[in-house]
Formats: structure tokens, C-alpha cells, sequence
């Protein structure tokens, strides 16, 4: 057991929650308990309690962390591309791609199991709070300005983008879609049919 002055520099909060991540990742969100995690870590339930007032404290964090990690994997430069295709497909794919290596912690971002943390943590219409979900919209207005897609909400066109990316990954990491060999064509396909769907016409 380590001792808790291990963590005098200040860093047992990203300790527990990255070891907190790894646990939920190895085995699901049910698999996390503050007794395992003080043992992980080497840290007494007291020095928790000194960062995280209760496990739904860490759950937020942990929650939080989670979508940071998927936001770091699917980050374009907005700016610098001049491409919107290829950028819609960067974020498709490295999201699917986020999904399939880490199932369970995806099941815990957007499952029913901690919904109501999720909820209180990830306020979707903040955009420092929902970054992806944010650039996600600016580059469907990058393409409605630069006239790829016709002009519309671009939430709502966004929100149909998102809806086939979480839809794919729900369906591959819960095994009813066994393709994922040929997963660049799979999403190369749904995601022409709805930018067809979207294309501004003369």
C-alpha cells in the first residue's frame, strides 16, 4: 500500500481519476467501488474524500474526463481545413474508432447506468462542457457557408451526423454489426447517404 504522502504534489485527484477509468474500461461502470480504487491507487478512503465528496462526485469527473478523451480523439482544425468532407469523416471514424476500442466506457457515457450523472456533469448546450457536439455544428455551418450543405439548422443537421456515428457504435460493440473489418467503407457509405440528403442544390 502506498502511502498518501505519495500524492503531497497535488496529483491523486488525476490518479483516481484515471485509475478510475481504467477500472471502468477493463470491466464496466459497475465494477467501481471506492474500496478497489483506494487499493489501485494506494491511497486511504480519506484521502478520496479530501478531492471527491461522494462516488457520484467521481462518477462526474470520471464522466467528464471520458468525453474529454473522445473530444481529444476526434479533433479537426475547423480553421485550417478545406475539406468538410474529409473532416466530417476524420470525426466519424476516429469516433467509432473511440467507441470500439473502449466499449464499456462509451456504455458509461451515454448508457442509462449513470444517466443521471452524466446529465448533471455534461450540459450539452455548453459548448466548453460539450466541445465535440460544438465543433461538430461549426463545421456543419462551415459547410452550409461554403454551400457544400443547403442552409438549415445546423444543430438539427449536426444532431442526424451524431445520430449515425453513435448509432454505428452502438451496433458494432454490441456485436450486431460484425464488419468491422470494412469499417471505413461502412461509414464512408452512411455518411455520403446523409450528406446527399443535406447537399444544397442548384
Amino acid at each position: 500500500m502506498k502511502n498518501d504522502s505519495t500524492y503531497h504534489h497535488g496529483n491523486l485527484k488525476d490518479s483516481l481519476i484515471e485509475t478510475a477509468l481504467i477500472m471502468v474500461k477493463k470491466n464496466g461502470i459497475k465494477s467501481l467501488t471506492l474500496r478497489d480504487l483506494t487499493k489501485e491507487v494506494g491511497a486511504s478512503r480519506s484521502a478520496i474524500y479530501r478531492h471527491f465528496e461522494s462516488k457520484d462526485t467521481l462518477i462526474k469527473a470520471v464522466i467528464k474526463a471520458a468525453f474529454e478523451k473522445l473530444d481529444n480523439s476526434i479533433s479537426v482544425d475547423i480553421a485550417e481545413s478545406d475539406d468538410e468532407i474529409n473532416s466530417f469523416r476524420k470525426i466519424g471514424i476516429n469516433y467509432i474508432k473511440f467507441a470500439i476500442d473502449n466499449p464499456n466506457i462509451y456504455r458509461m457515457m451515454f448508457g442509462h447506468e449513470v444517466g443521471i450523472q452524466r446529465e448533471e456533469s455534461c450540459d450539452i448546450e455548453n459548448e466548453e462542457e460539450a466541445i465535440g457536439f460544438h465543433k461538430l455544428i461549426a463545421l456543419v455551418q462551415k459547410a452550409q457557408d461554403n454551400g457544400l450543405f443547403k442552409e438549415d439548422n445546423a444543430i438539427l443537421q449536426a444532431t442526424i451526423i451524431w445520430s449515425m456515428m453513435h448509432g454505428l457504435s452502438n451496433l458494432l460493440i454490441d456485436g450486431h454489426v460484425i464488419i468491422k473489418d470494412n469499417l471505413d467503407d461502412l461509414f464512408d457509405l452512411s455518411l455520403s447517404t446523409i450528406i446527399n440528403g443535406m447537399k444544397k442544390t442548384n
